[in-house]
C-alpha cells in the first residue's frame, strides 16, 4: 500500500511540474514558478524515499567518496532537498495568497528568512560533512529548521484568512492537510514507541491530498487572472473609447459653436446691415423723381428683401432654434416643410410615436445627420419625392431616409465631407 502511494506521489507531482511551468510561461505568474520549484525538489526527495534509489545514489557517490563519506553526504543532502522543498513552498504560497501585493512588509520578511535558512543549512551542512557528523544536521533540522517554519505556517494562515480571496479555501485545506500528515510521519518515524508500521506513508499520502486541493486553488487562481486581464483589458479599451468619444464631441461641439458664431453674425450683423438698407431705399422710394428711379429702387428693394430672407434661411440652417423650442420632430418637421417651400421635392415624412426623450444635444447630431442627408437628396439624386421615417424603440432610434432619385454606389460616395460628418456624429 506504501509502494502505491508513494508512486501516485511521485505521479502527482510530475504532472504539476509540467502544467505549472505551462501555466507559468502563459501566465507569467510567480506563484506557479515557485510551485513548480517546490515539485522538483519535492519530487527528488520522494525518490529519496524510495530504498532502491537512494542506495543507487548513495552507491554513485560512493565512487567518488569513501563509504561513510558517501552515506553522510547523501544523508545531509537529501535533508538539505527537505529544506529547498519547504522554502519554495512558502515563497509559492505567499505569492498563491497575494501577500506581495497585500501584505508586502510581512511578504519580505518572510522571504529574508527563507533565505537566511537556506544559506544557513548549506553552510552548516558542508561544516557538518567535514566533521562527518550527519547526526548534528539532523538535529539542528529538526529543533531549528522546523520550529521556524511551523512559526510562520501558523501567521501565514491568519493573514491569508484575512487578506486573500476565495482561493486561499483550497490552500488552506491543502496545506493544512499536509502539514498534519507530515507531522504524523515526522513522529512517527522519530518515536518507535508508536509502533508505526509505515509512517511515511502518512507523508505520501498528505502529498497526494494536498495536491488535489491545489490544482483545485491553481484552477481558480488561472480563471482571477483572466478575470484581472480580461478586466484590465475593458478597462483600457473604455478608457481608449472614452478618449475617442471627448475627441468627437470637443470637435462637434466646436463646429456647433462656429455654426452660432456665424449663424449670429448673419443676423446680426449682414441681416441688419440689409434691414437699413430696405429701410434707406423705402425713404429714397418716397423721394423719386422719375418712373426710371422708381424701377431700379423697386428692384434694389426686391433684391435685398430676397437676400434678407435667404440670411434668415441660413441663419436657421446653422443654428436651428426649433430644436430648442419645440424639440427634434418638430424640428425636423418644419425643415422638411421648408424644403417643400423652396424646391420641387415632395417629403414624406413618418414618425412613429412622439418625440424620443433624449439630450439636446444629441437631437441637435440627429438633426444634422437628417439635414445632410436631405441636401445630398436635392443636390445630387434628382429625385421628386423623398421618404424619411424616424423610429424609436428604446434605447435604439432608427432613421430611414430612401428617394426615387438615380440612387449612387456607396463605395464611390465616402470619400465627401458630407458623409464624414454623419459618419462623426454616428460615432459620437
Amino acid at each position: 500500500m506504501g509502494d502505491f502511494i508513494w508512486a501516485m506521489a511521485v505521479s502527482f507531482q510530475t504532472l504539476f511540474i509540467i502544467l505549472s511551468g505551462v501555466i507559468y510561461v502563459y501566465t507569467r505568474e510567480k506563484s506557479f514558478k515557485y510551485y513548480g520549484l517546490y515539485n522538483v525538489f519535492l519530487i527528488i526527495y520522494l525518490l529519496s524515499r524510495y530504498d532502491p534509489v537512494y542506495d543507487a545514489f548513495e552507491g554513485f557517490v560512493g565512487n567518488w567518496l569513501a563509504r561513510r563519506n558517501a552515506r553522510i553526504f547523501t544523508n545531509i543532502l537529501f535533508f538539505y532537498v527537505q529544506v529547498l522543498f519547504y522554502n519554495f513552498y512558502t515563497i509559492f504560497a505567499l505569492y498563491f495568497l497575494d501577500f506581495d501585493k497585500h501584505i508586502k512588509k510581512y511578504f519580505k520578511g518572510v522571504v529574508q528568512i527563507l533565505r537566511a535558512l537556506f544559506f544557513f543549512f548549506l553552510i552548516f551542512g558542508v561544516f557538518c560533512f567535514f566533521i562527518k557528523d550527519e547526526d548534528l544536521y539532523i538535529s539542528f533540522y529538526t529543533f531549528l529548521y522546523l520550529p521556524v517554519m511551523l512559526s510562520i505556517f501558523v501567521p501565514t494562515v491568519i493573514r491569508a484568512i484575512k487578506y486573500s480571496g476565495k482561493h486561499k479555501n483550497y490552500f488552506l485545506i491543502g496545506v493544512t492537510t499536509f502539514v498534519a500528515f507530515a507531522l504524523v510521519a515526522f513522529v512517527g518515524s522519530f518515536v518507535p514507541s508508536l509502533n508505526m508500521e509505515n509512517p511515511i506513508a502518512f507523508f505520501f499520502l498528505g502529498i497526494v491530498i494536498e495536491t488535489l486541493f491545489f490544482s483545485l486553488g491553481l484552477a481558480y487562481k488561472v480563471k482571477i487572472l483572466n478575470d484581472d486581464k480580461n478586466r484590465v483589458y475593458n478597462e483600457i479599451t473604455r478608457h481608449k473609447h472614452q478618449q475617442q468619444v471627448s475627441k468627437l464631441q470637443g470637435l462637434l461641439e466646436g463646429e456647433e459653436a462656429e455654426r452660432k458664431r456665424l449663424a449670429q453674425e448673419l443676423h446680426d450683423g449682414i441681416a441688419g446691415d440689409l434691414t437699413a438698407m430696405r429701410y434707406q431705399l423705402s425713404f429714397i422710394d418716397m423721394q423719386k423723381e422719375t418712373p426710371e428711379n422708381a424701377d431700379v429702387i423697386k428692384e434694389l428693394a426686391q433684391i435685398v428683401e430676397r437676400s434678407s430672407v435667404q440670411i434668415r434661411e441660413i441663419s436657421h440652417n446653422l443654428s436651428p432654434s426649433s430644436i430648442t423650442n419645440f424639440g427634434l420632430i418638430k424640428a425636423v418637421e418644419n425643415y422638411c416643410t421648408k424644403i417643400e417651400k423652396h424646391s420641387p421635392l415632395k417629403i414624406h415624412f413618418h414618425v412613429e410615436e412622439e418625440s424620443p426623450d433624449i439630450s439636446e444635444r444629441y437631437e441637435t447630431h440627429i438633426y444634422r445627420i437628417v439635414q445632410e442627408l436631405m441636401n445630398n437628396i436635392i443636390k445630387h439624386s434628382g429625385a421628386t419625392d423623398a421618404f424619411l421615417e424616424i423610429n424609436f424603440e428604446d434605447p435604439n432610434l432608427t432613421i430611414n431616409v430612401k428617394d426615387n432619385g438615380k440612387g449612387f454606389l456607396f463605395d464611390e460616395n465616402t470619400d465627401g465631407i458630407g458623409f464624414s460628418n454623419i459618419n462623426s456624429r454616428i460615432k459620437f
